[in-house]
């Protein structure tokens, strides 16, 4: 069995659906709609999860068994910001190469 060491480097989740949608808007270079877009329902993402909630069990399974982890998503507003952040970056890195590039966002 071998041990873990503080050197060793941590181990990657692998990339949610999220990551995906991410990477195609990257590919597309529409970050600034997409930021806009998500600031703009900013606001709506309580009651979005509320009513995702409330018709989940009609909804749920038309979307698989991973419907709840899923709109989890909705409720997790530190999980905007990092989005955000990745997407400002991004849409800096496709302007200024020299740019740091994105990182993953967990899901």
């Amino acid at each position: 069995m071998r041990h873990h060491h503080p050197d060793d480097p941590k181990p990657q989740a692998p990339p949610g659906p999220l990551e995906g949608v991410l990477a195609w808007v990257e590919r597309k270079q529409l970050q600034v709609p997409a930021t806009i877009l998500l600031e703009m329902h900013r606001p709506l993402m309580p009651i979005a999860w509320t009513a995702a909630m409330l018709f989940g069990g009609l909804v749920a399974p038309l979307f698989g068994p991973s419907y709840y982890e899923k709109i989890e998503a909705l409720r997790d507003t530190a999980a905007l910001d990092r989005i955000l952040k990745r997407l400002e970056r991004s849409a800096r890195t496709s302007q200024d190469p020299q740019s740091d590039p994105p990182e993953q966002v967990e899901s």
